[in-house]
């Protein structure tokens, strides 16, 4: 009879054998631990995506395996929170989108405004280093004021586009962009762009590889952008233990020693490369011509060598002369044209116009030949024979006109609200009058506040033209604030413009007798004249936007901003030592580009008015007032004397000489407009070796 099977037993009513019971039980135990420990174990690998390419930060050595800044630091963070880290390095446009698909866990880059939509930020725990890459021989600019009106070639992507609107707004390059470092470099070789400003991870191998040979860089380790882990932004778990895990590793000097070891080394320049090849390639045609030539030959070749080198070299300081006097004239020739108020130069003694910038004719509707080199009176259909004779009368007497009201008239006939300043200088053998003409009508029309001065000033001309015609009237304290603020500005303009006459003056005198040393060192006064006028003339066009600009209030992270702020402004010195104070800030309601330019000019002052302190000491803060929140920004620096404080928000009004700190004196008047924008209020406090405390808030003040 066949045996029967356990479910034929089960059936028939028999029990199940012991052993099939104890199989069931430990395949049930086994499928429950696993259920449970299958979350467990998946939570243990950290997937980290980067860059194949971004050394020192991330990239594949010539074995393939990852090494960097950025790998160290996720191994590190790995053994603190206890997990495996999985890195995995490709094309940055590969491992985003692995990121955005759920493949990678953390990547680390540079916080944007589109990038947030996406990716749940930590803070900031480190920054990629800039440089500015220049020609050989090209002078270098010393901070990046210097980066005015020139060429500058950019990478085209978000993170730099955002730094040039949030951090760079000032400066007006104009800048070229290019979709990679090597296009940007080539640019700069090629003669169509001035200088490149880049990350040195991007550039640096490209020159070292000698791609792009004859550039070198300037102004390294410039910090402009914040690198930051991010997770997905449903992740926030995650993303708290890794602040965790990262908070700790900056607290035991772990991620100090990273920093130290893979962003501090400077890479060797292509020019230092070039130096190091031309030296031993020297050293091995000396050898040859040593072994294979007399003592008296190699004198011989060795005298004339030197011979001429000394005449290449005069010939070459001759040329390098000679080009710097036609830039030094092309530079005042741009920047009289380029500027964006109507200028006229006069001669004194003719009445003739002798020079126009393309202003004027843009004003009064006319060609440039129907202005220059014709009579100043041919101009009284537009502007009025009285002015004219008021205008001529006043620079008879005192040499100066200062916030004259006109209205001009253009050829078709509408009529534009003007103010003109006058001041006669002497010009080589010539006595000429400058007159700067600036245009008032929007500003009328839009602010209350100077169209009452205006009209003050009208009415005080009229009453006294109508008592004593040839005088020149006084004005009360709101129109004295106007006429202030011209004078400032044409003083401050005729400076280095008599500053760039009288060297150009100079290095003619000096290239005719042969003295192009000296040529060369009155060329560089010529550029650093031209260059403090440029920056002027746009720290005004600047100064004069504020008010047109229109608000786009949000909520504004004041904490991060300060934060970055601070990075941006200690990048130029990283190395100097200050005793920061950083307490947390309430967010505010404001425009975020404007208020980082706030931020951007009071840190900076902090900063700079400190540099001669032996302890600086820095401090931010908040504090609540009147229902208002007020920013403080404090230090223990130079300080000035609050006898001259009236004149503290004034455009080029500074507490120092130049001599002593540097600064265009615009700073202050940028972040009062800014404040006032906002309809808040900004007030200063300072003592000499004391320090200086400035505070601002956003807010209504009642």
């Amino acid at each position: 009879m066949p045996r029967s099977t356990p479910a034929k037993r089960i059936q028939k009513g028999g029990k199940p054998q012991r052993g099939s019971l104890a199989r069931l039980w430990c395949c049930a135990l086994f499928l429950a631990w696993s259920a449970v420990c299958a979350p467990a174990h998946a939570q243990t690998t950290l997937r980290y995506g980067g860059d194949a390419a971004f050394a020192p930060f991330e990239s594949l050595n010539a074995q393939g395996q990852p090494e960097g800044f950025q790998v160290e630091l996720m191994q590190a963070l790995g053994r603190e929170l206890g997990v495996e880290v999985s890195i995995s390095l490709q094309a940055w446009p590969a491992t985003v989108e692995a990121f955005k698909s759920g493949r990678v866990d953390v990547i680390a880059m540079v916080q944007t405004t589109e990038r947030r939509a996406y990716a749940h930020f930590l803070k900031g725990h480190a920054a990629p280093a800039f440089a500015v890459y220049l020609p050989v021989g090209q002078p270098a600019p010393q901070a990046l004021q210097d980066l005015q009106g020139l060429r500058i070639a950019v990478l085209d992507h978000e993170p730099m586009r955002e730094s040039l609107s949030k951090w760079l707004s000032g400066i007006r390059g104009p800048f070229i962009r290019t979709p990679d470092a090597v296009s940007a470099l080539q640019a700069v070789q090629l003669g169509f762009a001035d200088m490149a400003l880049l990350p040195r991870s991007y550039a640096d191998p490209v020159i070292a590889s000698g791609e792009v040979p004859g550039l070198v860089a300037s102004l390294g380790n410039l910090r402009l952008q914040t690198y930051s882990l991010a997770v997905v932004r449903d992740n926030d778990a995650l993303r708290q233990r890794l602040q965790g895990a990262l908070d700790r590793l900056e607290s035991n000097g772990t991620l100090a020693e990273l920093r130290v070891r893979w962003l501090n080394d400077e890479p060797v320049s292509a020019e230092q490369l070039a130096m190091v090849r031309d030296l031993e390639q020297q050293r091995h045609w000396v050898w040859r011509l040593a072994v294979g030539g007399s003592v008296l030959l190699l004198l011989a070749v060795y005298g004339l060598r030197q011979r001429g080198r000394a005449v290449a070299s005069e010939r070459a300081l001759r040329e390098g002369a000679e080009r710097a006097l036609r830039h030094a004239e092309e530079l005042l020739e741009r920047t009289f044209q380029r500027n964006p108020e109507p200028m006229l130069v006069v001669d004194h003694h003719s009445g003739l116009v002798q020079d126009a910038n393309p202003a004027v004719a843009a004003l009064l509707g006319l060609a440039e030949d129907q202005v220059v080199g014709q009579p100043l009176r041919a101009l009284a259909h537009h502007i009025g024979l009285d002015t004219l004779k008021r205008l001529a009368r006043a620079i008879d007497l005192d040499g100066l006109l200062d916030a004259l009201p006109v209205t001009v008239t253009r050829v078709d006939g509408q009529q534009r609200a003007c103010l003109i300043s006058a001041d006669k200088m002497r010009v080589g053998e010539l006595t000429v009058v400058l007159c700067i003409v600036r245009d008032v009508t929007e500003r009328l029309a839009q602010d209350p506040v100077f169209r009452q001065g205006y009209e003050t000033l009208h009415d005080e001309l009229a009453q006294t033209q109508r008592e004593a015609p040839d005088s020149v009237p006084p004005t009360d304290p709101g129109a004295d604030r106007l006429r202030e603020f011209t004078r400032a500005v044409a003083h401050d303009l005729r400076a280095p413009l008599l500053a760039i006459q009288g060297f150009m003056g100079l290095m003619r005198e000096r290239l005719k007798l042969g003295h192009t040393d000296e040529a060369l060192e009155y060329s560089e006064q010529v550029d650093k004249a031209t260059r403090r006028m440029n920056a002027m003339i746009d720290a005004l066009y600047n100064l004069a936007q504020i008010d047109q600009h229109t608000l786009q209030r949000q909520t504004i992270d004041m904490s991060a901003l300060a934060e970055d702020t601070w990075t941006l402004v200690r990048s130029g010195d990283p190395v100097r030592s200050v005793e920061l104070r950083f307490d947390p800030l309430p967010p505010a309601q404001g425009d975020p580009d404007l208020v980082a330019q706030v931020w951007q000019n009071l840190l900076h002052n902090a900063w700079k008015y400190t540099a001669r302190v032996p302890v600086a000491r820095i401090r931010i803060d908040s504090f609540q007032e009147d229902r208002c929140t007020w920013y403080r920004v404090s230090d223990n620096g130079a300080g000035f004397d609050m006898a001259h404080a009236r004149h503290l928000f004034q455009p080029f009004r500074r507490m120092h000489s130049a001599s002593q700190f540097e600064g265009s004196g615009i700073g202050l008047s940028m972040v009062q407009r800014i404040v006032h924008h906002h309809g808040g209020e900004v007030r200063v406090r300072s003592q000499v070796g004391v320090g200086t405390v400035a505070e601002f808030t956003l807010e209504s003040v009642h």
